[in-house]
C-alpha cells in the first residue's frame, strides 16, 4: 500500500489508497481520523471512550462484539469488551482500513461537514416552461450532514413563504436521521443552523 505524508502547522496527514480510492489519514496519536474518497467524502473518527463494533454499521445483533476504546497510540488501539471486560488490541492501520471497508464500525459522536443544496426556484415554481426534466415544484433545500461514523444524515428544509429565499423550516428527514437520539439530534440542529446561517439562510 503506497502512501505519502504531508504536514502543516496544525496537523499531519498521510495519504493512502484504500479500496482503490484515496484516503487522508490523520496521524494524531490520540485519535483516529480518516477521510476516504475526498471527492465524495466518508469520514471516520475514533477517540478514547468511543465504541468499535465488529460489523458494518448497518448490522445490529446481540451476538456482535463491541469494545469501548481505552487507548490510542501512534501504532495501536486498545479496547475493552463491553460484555466481558476483556481487552483487545488492534494494529492502528488495520483498524483504520477496517473502518473504511466495513469490517468495523464506530458510534456517531459528531458531524464533520454539512452541505446544503437548493432545489428549484421561485421563478420556475408552478410553470411548464423550459427543460421538461426541470423541477417546477416548490423550492426547498437539501441538507446533508456527514457523521464521524462514516454515515450521512439527510434533511430537507422548505421556505416558509412564497418568494422568500431566506427563511426556512424543517420539512422532513431520512429514517437514519430520525434514529440518532436526542443528544446527537441537538448537535445536528446546532451544526446545521451554523452552516445555514453562514450561507445566508435563517431557521424559523
Amino acid at each position: 500500500m503506497a502512501s505519502t505524508t504531508s504536514s502543516d502547522r496544525y496537523t499531519r496527514i498521510e495519504r493512502r489508497t484504500i479500496a482503490g480510492q484515496e484516503a487522508r489519514v490523520g496521524t494524531d496519536p490520540e485519535e483516529i481520523r480518516v477521510e476516504w474518497r475526498p471527492g465524495r467524502a466518508v469520514y471516520h473518527r475514533v477517540r478514547v471512550g468511543d465504541l468499535i463494533k465488529d460489523a458494518d454499521s448497518d448490522v445490529s445483533s446481540p451476538r456482535i462484539d463491541e469494545w469501548r476504546v481505552t487507548e490510542i497510540t501512534a501504532d495501536r488501539v486498545v479496547g475493552e469488551d463491553t460484555k466481558t471486560g476483556e481487552a483487545r488490541e488492534w494494529d492502528r492501520e488495520v483498524l483504520e482500513r477496517g473502518l473504511v471497508i466495513g469490517n468495523y464500525a464506530t458510534n456517531l459522536s459528531d458531524f464533520e461537514l454539512v452541505t446544503a443544496y437548493p432545489v428549484g426556484s421561485w421563478a420556475d415554481y408552478g410553470t411548464d416552461e423550459g427543460d421538461e426534466y426541470a423541477y417546477h415544484g416548490r423550492p426547498y433545500l437539501t441538507v446533508v450532514a456527514y457523521g464521524d461514523n462514516g454515515q450521512k444524515y439527510g434533511r430537507r428544509y422548505r421556505f416558509v413563504e412564497d418568494g422568500n429565499d431566506t427563511d426556512l423550516e424543517l420539512w422532513e428527514e431520512d429514517m437514519k436521521t430520525e434514529r440518532i437520539g436526542d443528544e446527537m439530534r441537538a448537535r445536528l440542529d446546532e451544526v446545521v443552523k451554523a452552516a445555514l446561517t453562514s450561507d445566508g439562510y435563517r431557521l424559523v
